[in-house]
């Protein structure tokens, strides 16, 4: 949204300025934006409970001698501006007063600004050519840290690997800090990568009522709340794809807090925020907070299309929203596409169109999942869908790292052993377990005039194995084909046919068996 631009306001007016009158200066140049209380006109952000005028005055100055541009967080609330540069036409006297008045008057009676101030900003800026963004700003003159709830908040650091949460009782701490500002943050650790964080403090509860948390880590963390473990974030991966909401009834006053925080390796990430009885936005309780200004950046990325060229296939080698953290997504130059779980051993998303954006971790590095850019994204299953031999119908199969375990002392093992790339690019996964081993290829190919996919799955070993296809998607025969879930056909096209339930589909091998199947999308 752009604002009027100076000359405009001043061409429209004939008010003197000669007295430096502060509050005329304001109702004449500010007042069309920021409203004569302060909160904000047409959208445009607001002065009342800002931390923008807040603070160093210098901050204030550099926005009103050069503008500000681009996407800004005002009053919990994301923008995405030009605000212009007012230095060519206002003199110190007139900045200082102006600034004054919306200090005194919008920001809590912040200190008085000089002329001399504006003169000297404006001296050691003057080969600034362009506005300012909000980084820069806040890089320069950052905002105070925000008191939280979380009282007498102390964070103890331990050096050391883990893939699961520790026993800290038996661990012992390199670094206790206090953390007087109540704000959670990774970055207090002495370290990047190889530790673990507890935070220990108490909540300060505002009144009785229903009280929901949201939790998300990069790597792994467990939140305990009055005693409680509330939620638990499992596994080495980044944030976006695992985040909690957990709702949780508290009575008024203190009650414990504890947070635990393993980081591996890669980003460092927290975010950790609360909602009560009469908040209508999270109360945030650490440094990183979802959304706000990391949406306005992704919304301001310009994209990467990630696309098949000259016949070959496009890979993808990131984490993708709707499957697990080690995916690898193809891209096929028929406009098809599909994601692969090396973590539950399956193609796991199958959609058409656009295959991937890589604006978003090519760039700026992004934490979290991108979603597939397509169309009808088809979520086929969710979960380790390799069943060995010796496991019984109906048992719970769940897959953590690089095997299997399941819910019942069945044992079921099962390891992706990688992938090998035709000239085409097309891919071909390899599975292992115990006494079986299976090839999963996947090629462009036209089903009945569509653009499709053929997959050809070849099984080896000792013993049978059964694959889910698809799982939770209802299932039904039709024209000779599998019509599974609201989009997708499968048809047998040669070797064993897959075995249909109500809503699941499965295909069996034995060793030295193959199926060849074809997918298209309605």
């Amino acid at each position: 949204m752009r604002t009027p631009t100076l000359l405009a306001l001043l061409a429209a007016t004939s008010v003197s300025f000669a007295a430096e009158d502060g509050a005329q200066v304001y109702n004449t140049l500010c007042v069309a934006c920021h409203g004569p209380d302060g909160k904000g006109l047409n959208g445009l952000p607001p002065l009342v409970g800002s931390d923008w005028p807040k603070g160093p005055a210098e901050r204030s100055i550099k926005i009103v001698l050069n503008g500000l541009t681009g996407p800004v967080e005002v009053a919990g609330k994301s923008y995405n501006i030009d605000m212009p540069p007012q230095g060519a036409v206002l003199s110190d006297e007139k900045i200082a007063a102006a600034l004054t008045y919306v200090r005194k008057t919008f920001a809590g009676g912040a200190g008085a600004v000089t002329p001399d101030l504006v003169k000297s900003v404006r001296a050691a800026t003057a080969a600034r050519t362009t506005p300012w963004t909000a980084a820069e700003l806040l890089k320069a003159h950052p905002f105070p840290a925000p008191r939280t709830a979380l009282v007498n908040l102390v964070g103890t650091m331990y050096k050391g690997e883990w893939n699961e949460m520790p026993d800290f009782s038996k661990l012992k701490p390199a670094q206790i800090e206090d953390e007087n500002t109540g704000i959670v943050s990774p970055a207090q650790a002495s370290l990047k990568d190889g530790f673990a964080m507890v935070w220990e403090a108490k909540l300060q509860v505002p009144e009785d009522g229903k009280y929901t948390f949201v939790f998300d880590c990069d790597d792994f963390g467990a939140l305990y709340v009055n005693g409680e473990r509330i939620a638990e974030i499992k596994g080495i991966a980044p944030i976006g794809g695992r985040r909690k909401e957990v709702p949780i009834l508290l009575k008024k006053g203190a009650v414990p807090f504890r947070l635990e925080y393993v980081e591996v390796a890669g980003q460092e990430v927290i975010i950790l925020g609360y909602k009560g009885p009469k908040h209508n936005e999270y109360q945030w309780l650490s440094d990183t907070k979802l959304g706000g200004g990391a949406k306005a950046a992704a919304k301001a990325r310009t994209p990467i299309p990630i696309e098949a060229k000259d016949g070959y296939t496009a890979s993808y080698r990131n984490f993708i929203a709707g499957t697990s953290p080690r995916a690898l997504g193809f891209g096929f130059s028929n406009g098809t596409n599909l994601a692969y779980s090396g973590d539950n051993c399956t193609v796991e998303l199958l959609w058409t169109g656009k295959f991937m954006d890589g604006a978003h971790h090519w760039i700026d590095r992004g934490a979290g999942n991108e979603p597939p850019a397509g169309d009808g994204v088809v979520k086929l299953s969710d979960g380790f869908a390799v069943t060995g031999p010796s496991t019984p119908s109906g048992a719970i199969v769940a897959f953590q790292g690089a095997k299997a375990t399941e819910f019942k002392s069945v044992p079921v093992s099962a390891e992706f052993k990688g992938y090998q790339l035709d000239k085409a690019g097309n891919p071909t996964f390899k599975v292992a377990g115990e006494d079986f081993s299976f090839t999963d290829a996947w090629t462009p190919a036209d089903t009945r005039g569509a653009a499709g996919l053929a997959r050809k799955i070849v099984a080896s070993g000792d013993k049978p194995v059964t694959i889910v296809l698809a799982r939770g998607l209802a299932v039904a025969a039709k024209d000779g084909a599998l019509e599974v879930g609201p989009r997708l056909v499968v048809r047998s096209l040669s070797g064993v046919a897959p075995t249909a339930a109500a809503a699941e589909l499965t295909l069996t091998l034995k060793p030295g068996e193959s199926a060849v199947l074809g997918y298209s999308f309605r």
